[in-house]
């Protein structure tokens, strides 16, 4: 295993085996289809470069999944602090707020049928 994550079409190889269900994990914690294929993108980049640090005492299916969740936490995370482009009147006061929720983007239903059963990791 530890080979397969050193050579670097061995790992494209192997990390492309969970992009589908990587997708699903991603689109799940953020809303939006768009935002978990580039946090995919984001995961693998990430996973790249992290590969020496992979300990073979986790499967490489888990250790994807805690990179994706990290990079969907670190992302949520960077756009809440970010100003709104609207302000409160004063005048409402603490009464009304922009809300925090985001729209949900449908998933796209060519995609449904590569996402396994059970996109959970494991």
């Amino acid at each position: 295993m530890r080979h397969e994550l050193t050579d670097e079409a061995a790992f494209a190889e192997l990390a492309e085996r969970h992009r589908a269900e990587l997708r699903v994990h991603c689109y799940r914690m953020l809303g939006s289809f768009d935002e978990a294929e580039d946090l995919v993108q984001e995961t693998f980049l990430r996973a790249r470069r992290a590969r020496e640090s992979f300990e073979v005492r986790a499967t490489v299916r888990s250790w994807l999944y805690r990179i994706a969740t990290n990079a969907c936490l670190d992302f949520l995370d960077a756009h809440e602090r970010r100003p709104r482009p609207y302000a409160v009147p004063p005048t409402i006061g603490a009464a009304i707020r922009p809300s925090r929720s985001r729209a949900l983007q449908p998933f796209p239903d060519r995609l449904l049928d590569e996402a396994p059963e059970d996109a959970a990791p494991g």
